[in-house]
């Protein structure tokens, strides 16, 4: 039986995945392939060390290089993370005519651009489904299975972190910080969840479906980012009586110019942030540490997929996918039978003052007459209509009250520049509170 070599960098939690994967379900691949997947050689950087799953002593090296020299590698599986050294064990492999496989969002969505084009050079593939959404097949779904269709729109839940945190937030009232201490006891969460809770892990996650959605060539940079370390639980109090369900949303879609925009490509919007969304939407039912990523495309209209977006086995499961898909195309002498993304973009991003959507403004401000009446005229005058007002007293009567609007379509500058406006009248007590409202 003709045999497909492959080289494993980094071991940890998908490394071990992936090889219990290959093991355990080793009869089932070979059938469906026709070939064996052989794992020749393991790169680690503590030899030594004792890991959950067991290595044979033959299989591990301290050397990536020894990955590269191996001429019975024919596939690299880059598992070791980061944007430098990662960079560099694909790029030499890729030299070397080698096909990769990864699971980095972050090397794919800052220096994929480099990488696909020394791929188209050389000939060969790198597949990337674990990059993103874990074991979910959102990158196979949108570069294969939606080919013949023109999407619209994406909005995905694609950091269980923090939709573990705003479950818990949400379900139990609890506050961030104890929410965000039970994600790190369970494990969801890295002793530094920097890049989770700022939003940027869904940034890199967005990159890269932005680009197989659409052919976006975006960075995170690019995309409006905002965390969710300013929500408290009377947001999703709030939310609740206005039939809205919290949510981290990565959204990217196509929208229509505006009335004196240039002609020019498709547009798009692209941005990650806290979002209301109705509590009958699919969306609204992903708890816990899942992911989800809802779809509109002309032909198929919605769709959603659904699974767990981390972990040893989730990840693994996508991981090892590409390596048998890739070693079909080794069998078959038919590599770049997927083509890679477009070298150049196909649509432009717009700028997110001319963002537009439906926005959730929580103020605190003084209880005394008029003061509705002046936020609401502030808003008018920039365009502003609002749809729905809820004020509540305090129990004494006296100090802050909090006031909450909740308006209709607007233009992400003009809302901008009225929350400016209200936060320096002598009314209003603590900066206001916006959080963006997505239909869906």
């Amino acid at each position: 039986m003709r045999e497909v070599g492959i080289g494993i960098a980094g071991f940890g939690t998908v490394g071990g995945g992936v090889l219990s994967i290959l093991e355990n379900h080793a009869r089932e691949i070979e059938a469906r392939l026709g070939a064996r997947i052989v794992v020749r050689r393991v790169a680690v950087r503590d030899v030594a060390k004792e890991r959950a799953v067991a290595l044979h002593p033959g299989l591990v090296t301290p050397r990536l290089s020894d990955l590269l020299d191996d001429r019975e590698v024919e596939v690299v599986v880059e598992l070791i993370g980061g944007t430098t050294e990662a960079f560099d064990l694909v790029a030499g492999a890729l030299r070397r005519g080698k096909h990769v496989v990864t699971a980095n969002k972050a090397l794919i969505a800052a220096r994929g651009d480099e990488l696909f084009r020394l791929a188209a050079e050389k000939g060969v593939d790198v597949y990337y489904e674990g990059a993103v959404c874990g074991g979910i097949p959102i990158i196979r779904t949108l570069r294969e299975a939606l080919a013949s269709d023109r999407i619209q729109a994406l909005h995905g839940i694609v950091n269980g972190t923090t939709n573990f945190i705003l479950t818990a937030m949400s379900e139990n009232g609890e506050p961030l910080a104890q929410a965000l201490a039970e994600a790190q006891r369970l494990g969801y969460a890295e002793a530094d969840p920097t890049l989770d809770v700022s939003g940027g892990d869904a940034a890199q996650k967005l990159c890269i479906l932005a680009q197989l959605a659409f052919g976006a060539r975006l960075r995170p940079e690019d995309v409006l980012t905002e965390g969710i370390m300013q929500l408290e639980p009377a947001d999703f109090a709030w939310g609740r009586g206005f039939g809205y369900a919290l949510k981290l949303l990565a959204v990217a879609c196509r929208v229509e110019r505006a009335e004196g925009e240039v002609p020019g490509p498709d547009l798009i919007e692209a941005r990650v942030h806290p979002a209301f969304i109705p509590q009958a939407s699919l969306l609204a039912g992903v708890r816990g540490a899942m992911n989800a990523v809802q779809l509109r495309s002309d032909a198929l209209g919605p769709s959603m997929l659904f699974g767990q977006g981390a972990g040893a086995l989730p990840t693994g499961s996508a991981v090892v996918a590409d390596i048998i898909d890739l070693s079909r195309n080794i069998v078959a002498s038919s590599p770049g039978r997927v083509p890679l993304p477009p070298s150049t973009p196909r649509v432009q991003l717009r700028s997110h003052d001319e963002i537009r959507c439906g926005y959730y403004l929580r103020f605190s401000v003084k209880d005394v007459p008029g003061v509705l009446a002046r936020i609401a005229n502030t808003l008018a005058d920039r365009r502003i209509s609002i749809a729905a007002v809820e004020q509540r007293d305090q129990a004494d009567g006296g100090g802050a009250v909090p006031l909450v609007i909740v308006t209709h379509r607007a233009r992400e500058a003009d809302m901008r520049g009225a929350i400016a406006a209200i936060d320096r009248f002598d009314t209003t007590v603590a900066p206001s509170r916006l959080i963006r409202i997505e239909e869906l």
